[in-house]
């Protein structure tokens, strides 16, 4: 594995947050499916419902809100309780948060579970970054060797050092973090996988940057978004590519190699169905009253 000497964590709590807070956003179930459905165009929520068969009518409506309170989907009013919805400029932006998600859960899969879809890949991905202190953890751990518990959250409070630790347990179930030596002495340290994962968080900083500030070119500056673009590369899904194909590992490659690859990839999110085709000007209707 080609590893790379990351820079001590600058990462403001704030910018942390950011990225936790969309990370929530976009982890919500049935985001992801609605946003790949959004892609082929405007539609009203009946159409939307036609589009991806497997979201639920139940969900759909909250979903959407909530979508559209982040900015990532607009409500178009046609007519009374009636609207059209579509993909902002923030929601096709999504695209490459997307696949550096799907790639990393697809190089590193869930233990025990089998024949899970694109979509629900994406969602646990950016659930684990959506987790409490699991982005402070992997950044401190990203930029050192191995350290003890006490060391690894000297700057967190007495009440965020017991939760802290509840998360290091399920970082290590996922596979993320690993320790070594004895129960006195545990050793913390970032796997593979808790590295790689660094790319997913590098491309959701810039995604978060981005929608705040327009002009502004983000620069993630954590160890942990370092790490993710010089220790494993992953291929995003190409333009074509079905995501529910399976994806092989790859030979880890330089990071000049990585930032190259990730320029030059047109990324475009295909499930593992394609989305009905969208009439023009679709007849709108509400999706609190769709019923089937």
């Amino acid at each position: 594995m080609s590893t790379a000497t990351a820079p001590t964590p600058v990462t403001s709590q704030s910018s942390t947050s950011a990225v936790q807070r969309a990370a929530e956003l976009l982890s919500i179930r049935w985001a992801t499916r609605i946003v790949h459905a959004l892609r082929q165009g405007t539609a009203s929520s009946g159409n939307l419902l036609e589009a991806d068969p497997m979201i639920p009518v139940s969900s759909a409506y909250s979903v959407v809100r909530a979508l559209a309170g982040a900015g990532v989907v607009t409500r178009i009013p046609t007519g009374a309780s009636r609207f059209d919805v579509a993909l902002t400029a923030k929601g096709q932006a999504l695209a490459p948060v997307h696949a550096s998600a799907l790639a990393w859960a697809q190089r590193y899969p869930r233990p025990g579970v089998a024949g899970e879809q694109a979509p629900e890949m994406i969602e646990e991905v950016l659930g684990l970054l959506a987790s409490s202190h699991a982005v402070p953890l992997l950044s401190e751990l990203a930029g050192s060797d191995p350290m003890a518990y006490p060391q690894l959250v000297t700057s967190l409070n007495a009440r965020d050092k017991a939760a802290a630790y509840q998360r290091l347990l399920s970082l290590e179930e996922r596979g993320l973090v690993a320790r070594s030596g004895t129960r006195r002495v545990y050793r913390w340290s970032a796997t593979e996988a808790g590295l790689a994962i660094g790319r997913v968080y590098s491309d959701l900083s810039t995604w978060t940057s981005a929608a705040h500030h327009p002009a502004a070119s983000a620069r993630p500056g954590t160890a942990l978004a370092a790490a993710g673009t010089s220790a494993v590369v992953m291929k995003s899904p190409a333009q074509g590519e079905l995501f529910s194909s399976p994806q092989g590992a790859e030979r880890p490659v330089s990071a000049r190699a990585a930032a190259a690859d990730l320029r030059t990839i047109t990324l475009h999110i295909s499930f593992s169905h394609a989305p009905a085709p969208q009439p023009p000007a679709p007849l709108l209707v509400a999706a609190s009253a769709h019923r089937r």
